[in-house]
């Protein structure tokens, strides 16, 4: 399965002239897509080198994959890619989206009913009205060698089963059943790869420690795109609707948006659509402004509050002087920055920072350290959070003037 996207060899030219009627903001619409996943490779920026090894890692090495990272990553996007990679293969796939409930015979007969019913060759129960393949299935309590038998009861010659949002999943049991059944089916050699999904920041906080499966399993932590990544989504979007996004509009918006493809998306759809509300072809500072005020608006409200309250509406200039500084401090390819703590100094980003403030901070839960990651390491616990801080600043300043320090090492 070869990948399906591809990085352009030189930045795309001039968008067309704009259709500043219907047409022209369903454009706008189908090119930037924050609140769905996309399915349209063409319009996928990046992930071209993850994408390569999950397909390699399924296809060629018949391992299991965990994808994991922060929300706003694009990590359903990019599964998605690898479902449409395996079905061109020839590959049966079967998905199922976890809940806080899920357990897991939930997990694997929702997968097994996502499964066409023609793959069934070899029904376990004879039982017309179920749905999909759920059939190969025997009614009573599932076990992990029961899904290392599937395969063997479907038509296909290779089975991919994708399971997403893992990380909602409470039940601990759950979690060591699903890392049983990667084991056995690899034990046994069953034509069968099964991918997790999830929010995490390691590969054994979503999955869980067991070291019998490491071998079998190959773990892709999805990073930040990079700012040249964010201007290709741009770039696709304004090819797609027929406007045009500057330069110093794209710096802005990857200033602002700092890897995160739903700020990107959610930047520039505002932007555009502002621009075509005025007839015009060309995305303005001010049409990025009326963005800006827009998408604070619409970044989940429980963001907005946790602000308001750890800086008492404005009032603790301490704390917001804090909040900003670490916004924007030098974050890694996760969105961790470094933290140094030196006889009761604090330094972030080379700056001292008060220890009481950030003491608050830690106490709220509004920073954790990345336990898995190295010393020194924190992120925002709501990633959010940064882009919403972010997102006030450049309210009252030039977008361009964001741009974040040196990354971290």
């Amino acid at each position: 399965m070869p990948p399906l996207v591809s990085r352009p060899a030189t930045p795309p030219g001039p968008p067309p002239a704009a259709d500043f009627g219907h047409r022209g903001h369903a454009a706008l619409r189908e090119a930037f897509t924050p609140t769905q996943p996309q399915r349209n490779p063409r319009r996928l920026a990046g992930r071209t080198s993850e994408l390569a090894l999950i397909v390699q890692a399924v296809s060629y090495n018949r391992a299991h994959v965990v994808l994991y990272g922060d929300r706003g990553r694009g990590k359903t996007s990019l599964v998605n890619l690898v479902a449409a990679a395996a079905r061109t293969a020839g590959y049966m796939v079967g998905r199922y989206a976890c809940s806080h409930g899920s357990d897991f015979d939930e997990i694997i007969r929702g997968l097994v009913r996502d499964l066409p019913k023609p793959f069934l060759s070899l029904p376990a129960v004879d039982d017309p009205g179920l749905e999909g393949c759920e059939a190969a299935l025997p009614q009573r309590p599932l076990h992990p060698r029961d899904v290392a038998l599937l395969p063997g009861r479907l038509s296909g010659r290779r089975l991919v089963l994708i399971v997403d949002e893992f990380d909602r999943v409470a039940d601990s049991d759950t979690r060591t059943r699903l890392a049983d059944t990667i084991k056995q089916v690899s034990d046994r050699g069953a034509r069968l790869s099964i991918v997790v999904v999830g929010v995490s920041d390691s590969l054994e906080e979503l999955l869980g420690r067991h070291p019998s499966i490491q071998r079998n399993i190959i773990g892709v932590h999805l990073p930040l795109l990079s700012d040249y990544e964010v201007k290709e989504i741009l770039a696709a979007g304004a090819r797609h609707a027929g406007i045009e996004y500057p330069a110093h509009i794209q710096e802005g918006i990857a200033a602002l948006a700092r890897g995160v493809p739903y700020i990107a998306h959610l930047l520039g759809l505002h932007a555009g659509e502002n621009a075509l509300q005025r007839r015009a072809a060309v995305v303005t500072n001010a049409d990025l402004r009326a963005a800006i005020a827009r998408a604070r608006l619409e970044i989940d409200p429980r963001v907005a509050v946790t602000f308001a309250e750890l800086t008492r509406d404005g009032q603790d200039r301490q704390v917001q002087a804090l909040l900003e500084a670490i916004a924007a401090a030098g974050h890694d390819l996760f969105g961790r920055f470094a933290v140094q703590e030196v006889d009761g100094a604090v330094r972030i980003g080379g700056r001292v920072i008060e220890p009481e403030p950030w003491a608050r901070l830690g106490a709220a839960g509004v920073v954790r350290r990345c336990h898995h990651a190295g010393f020194g390491l924190y992120t925002f616990a709501e990633p959010m959070l940064l882009h919403y801080i972010l997102l006030n600043v450049a309210a009252s300043a030039e977008p361009a003037v964001l741009r974040a320090t040196e990354p971290v090492a």
